[in-house]
């Protein structure tokens, strides 16, 4: 009886070990969306390499992210009632107008150095918290 109330303890705990590993990997997926699109949008609109490498990443955290956060659609007329890609991506921008970054030479903003602040913020990990409501 005890080896089966350990056995049974044993699988609870690591299905929710695997449940908080399954969030925190959606949540850093989201996260790296958000870097992404943030680079991307502060980058000139020229062809570049480094252009193409960003849009590349956050197409696949886009994609590769469908499954571990749901985009809402009306049933009847499909319009996107909430998209936890397009609400990050909103996020990221509204906050990146928003945040200094002034170079010590004086000759603009750094856009690597905004957008890391962005990612490594407080405010940001509290919003990628609000959209474990759209997981699966």
């Amino acid at each position: 009886m005890k080896a089966l109330l350990f056995a049974a303890l044993l699988v609870s705990g690591c299905s929710t070990g695997l449940a908080d590993t399954a969030a925190a990997e959606a949540r850093q997926s989201l996260k790296n969306y958000g870097l992404s699109r943030c680079l991307l949008e502060a980058l000139p609109e020229e062809e570049s390499v480094l252009r193409e490498d960003l849009a590349s990443a956050s197409r696949a955290y886009h994609f590769m992210g469908n499954g571990a956060h749901r985009i809402l659609q009306d049933e009847e007329s499909l319009d996107t009632l909430h998209d936890p890609y397009q609400e990050t991506r909103n996020f990221v921008l509204s906050r990146y107008t928003a945040t200094a970054s002034p170079m010590k030479a004086g000759n603009g903003n750094s856009a690597f150095h905004a957008c890391l602040a962005i990612y490594n913020s407080a405010e940001f990990d509290q919003f990628i918290r609000t959209q474990d409501a759209y997981r699966p």
